[in-house]
């Protein structure tokens, strides 16, 4: 049995009816797809944000002017608890929350249609080089759309850290609103796209790992070990290859990204960071080659359960609402 009528059998047993052919429909389904990729990942977003939170935090440390204990991972979590409380780990979640319903939906229904492009409406025969070509496009123009949340997202996880050093009296922000405005009144609109380089960089290549390991790993253990599409074995072992395969790629761009975006003048009014190549040049200059890697295992125990929640709650609602699993 395949996997599309074993797709229609659950949606017809579950009483919804199969979404009608015809170009008119089209924008029914992208709407409907965006709206299911924006709830599955605010999902996952929420079940995994404290690691995120985290893994930027160990991110920030150990730059020039960096005071105080450098902490491991659970090091980290554990001081965040005991001086900012539980709700510590959860600074910048609404800005979070906001770049995803883009960044996600324009990511993942944009894979479907772009790899379409390359490679026709037959997407089982697409080569790895079109699935790559697909999930990074997808990845860098999502970025590029959400790059303001991402940006109030870092620096809401990074006051914190300045408020505990004595470098801030009081966060900057007390919430997505008024970061907005406040950031607008100071720095303009193109304060908002501080670090849009390295951000869409990074997601070009996090999708990369995420939307092209996780297509080709799902077609692979399909195929080869007779799990079918709709398996939750086959999510979790998908989720697993692309999880880490995204955090090799990203990692890098993603210290560069979280650093410049959380960069001041200094009193000089000059930034420490020109851009992404010359951040990860003045890194491993001063604090070695591995301090690129800061944040991998975090990002990858993170990536991991982020896309087994966000795929397998994607793809039952897709299955629910008869639009059959993601293929």
């Amino acid at each position: 049995e395949t996997a599309e009528s074993s797709d229609e059998d659950t949606a017809a047993a579950m009483g919804v009816p199969e979404s009608p052919p015809g170009d008119g429909n089209k924008v029914l389904q992208i709407a409907s797809k965006f709206v299911l990729t924006s709830a599955s990942s605010m999902c996952a977003e929420g079940a995994t944000y404290p690691i995120d939170f985290t893994k930027t935090r160990l991110q920030l440390q150990g730059e020039v002017g960096f005071t105080g204990t450098k902490f491991s991972f659970f090091g980290m979590m554990g001081n965040v608890v005991k001086t900012e409380g539980i709700s510590g780990l959860y600074q910048g979640f609404t800005p979070a929350l906001a770049r995803h319903i883009p960044y996600t939906g324009f990511r993942a229904i944009g894979y479907e249609y772009i790899r379409k492009a390359f490679c026709g409406e037959d997407t089982t025969k697409a080569s790895f080089l079109a699935k790559a070509a697909s999930g990074m496009t997808a990845g860098g123009v999502g970025q590029a759309i959400a790059v303001p949340c991402d940006l109030i997202k870092v620096r809401m996880q990074g006051d914190g850290r300045l408020v505990a050093a004595g470098k801030l009296d009081k966060p900057r922000y007390n919430g997505l609103m008024d970061a907005f405005t406040k950031i607008k009144a100071e720095e303009g609109i193109l304060g908002f796209y501080k670090g849009a380089t390295p951000a869409i960089q990074r997601a070009a290549l996090v999708n990369l790992g995420e939307l092209t390991t996780y297509d080709s790993a799902k077609g692979l253990i399909t195929d080869n070990l007779g799990l079918s599409r709709e398996d939750l074995r086959c999510h979790l072992l998908s989720a697993f290859c692309s999880g880490f395969v995204a955090s090799l790629c990203s990692t890098p761009a993603d210290v560069a990204k979280s650093r410049i975006m959380n960069q001041k003048p200094g009193p000089n009014g000059e930034l420490m960071y020109k851009g992404t190549f010359h951040c990860w040049v003045k890194t491993v200059k001063d604090e070695g080659f591995l301090a690129l890697y800061k944040g991998f295992f975090p990002g990858w125990f993170r990536l991991a359960p982020w896309q087994l929640v966000f795929w397998v709650t994607y793809e039952r609602l897709r299955i629910i609402t008869g639009l059959g699993s993601f293929k």
